[in-house]
């Protein structure tokens, strides 16, 4: 392992990115979540960083840590010295493409619902491209994961990246006609009362770090004055929301390139002829263009191709 002497012993660089984390974050708590490790691990790590430099980095409070002015300073330089690792890192496996495993890295809703449903016919068409699919909810592994490819939602800014759009954020409520049945509404009704929804458990998408469209902003949307309260499960992982709407507990809002395909089958009704189409598209993000690597180009491509067909 990589090591960083100072004056009061040896530093590592593991050490070091813990603490680029932790910067990055203002939280222990979400850098711990970032490195799948303990807050306490975090905590300790920056602990022994401060005892070897002999400084404080943070100032900690009760709403997260604040870096010091040394901290800054060191952030500031270690994450430049980690960036021309990665990117060295980065331009070998580029070099090395020829045998390479091109990764992807998207959401476990799209990975499940989207991605893997026409993997095969991409497979079928270009055998020899190796792919490994990572997953991903949260935008702070996004250039840390190894990934070649990223598919994230929003325009940015996404410095340090090369972006172009991948499909529309297109949404419309969705449940199955089961549930519907077992509160005596038809999704006529629906279409012609949208307001009626109330009547039906809700399920609602609150996730730690990205502010997705939510239920308030559909009623606003709509024209609608929003209840007070719109109780029913809330989760912080889609794929959960909508395998809850699969399984009859409730109406889902549903992202149009994920759940086309279970309403075009049936297993959920659209409930709304309106959909709601925000400015903020889905994104795929690359680290150059023009991008590194002839299976990344061709990948990228297919996936544009992909989503076009999937917003019919």
């Amino acid at each position: 392992m990589t090591s960083f002497h100072d004056r009061d012993g040896v530093v590592t660089d593991r050490w070091l990115r813990v603490f680029v984390a932790a910067a990055d974050a203002s939280s222990f708590t979400h850098a711990a979540e970032e490195l799948a490790v303990t807050q306490s691990a975090v905590s300790h790590t920056v602990s022994r960083l401060e005892k070897a430099f002999g400084v404080a980095l943070f100032d900690r409070n009760r709403s997260g840590a604040t870096l010091t002015e040394v901290g800054e300073q060191l952030a500031e330089r270690v994450a430049a010295g980690f960036a021309v690792v990665d990117t060295a890192v980065d331009q070998l496996r580029a070099e090395n493409a020829s045998d390479a495993v091109l990764t992807v890295s998207v959401s476990t809703s799209l990975a499940t619902h989207w991605l893997m449903p026409r993997l095969a016919g991409f497979k079928r068409a270009h055998p020899g491209v190796e792919l490994r699919c990572l997953t991903s909810d949260t935008d702070a592994a996004i250039g840390r994961d190894g990934a070649d490819l990223w598919v994230p939602l929003g325009r940015g800014p996404w410095p340090g990246f090369h972006r172009v759009d991948f499909c529309a954020e297109e949404l419309y409520p969705v449940a199955t006609r089961e549930l519907l049945s077992d509160h005596g509404i038809e999704p006529v009704a629906l279409a012609a009362e949208p307001g009626r929804i109330v009547e039906l458990p809700m399920l609602h998408l609150e996730e730690r770090y990205n502010a997705r469209f939510d239920w308030l902003q559909w009623f606003d949307y709509m024209g609608l004055d929003a209840p007070r309260r719109l109780p029913g499960v809330i989760s912080n992982d889609y794929s959960l929301i909508l395998q809850a709407a699969l399984d009859g507990q409730g109406v889902a809002l549903g992202w149009h390139h994920i759940v086309g395909g279970l309403v075009e089958s049936g297993r959920l009704v659209r409930l709304s002829n309106r959909s709601v189409t925000t400015d903020e598209p889905f994104v795929i993000l690359a680290k150059s263009e023009p991008i590194d690597g002839a299976d990344a180009a061709l990948f990228r491509a297919w996936l544009i191709e992909q989503a076009g067909g999937s917003q019919n």
